[in-house]
């Protein structure tokens, strides 16, 4: 199967993320595939959960919510539509989720 997206980097702050995670969680049942902006300019499609972006906006203040940090976000195959999504938080940390790509569909 093809990589469903290439690694890449974004910039996002706490507002964005926390919106994000509001939205995922409302999706928790049936996830989707968010719409993320690339440090390069272009919209990247990935599957993340709601729980992923919460560990995300905890690396952000609340007190600066419109302040950017840089996040880098890769795609691990582990066959067929399984894989993980690695996503390197602005600590240098990196946070695993295990992902079956049938189980995200497009917002």
């Amino acid at each position: 199967m093809e990589k469903p997206f290439e690694a890449f980097e974004t910039e996002l702050s706490w507002q964005q993320l926390s919106l994000l995670a509001d939205t995922a969680s409302y999706f928790e049942d049936a996830p989707k595939l968010l719409s993320l902006p690339a440090a390069s300019g272009e919209t990247v499609s990935v599957p993340l959960t709601a729980e992923s972006l919460r560990t995300m906006v905890a690396q952000l203040s609340e007190d600066t919510p419109f302040d950017k940090k840089r996040f880098a976000i890769s795609w691990k195959d582990d066959g067929g539509d399984h894989g993980t999504v690695a996503i390197t938080m602005p600590s240098g940390d990196v946070l695993e989720q295990p992902t079956e790509l049938a189980h995200f569909s497009l917002l």
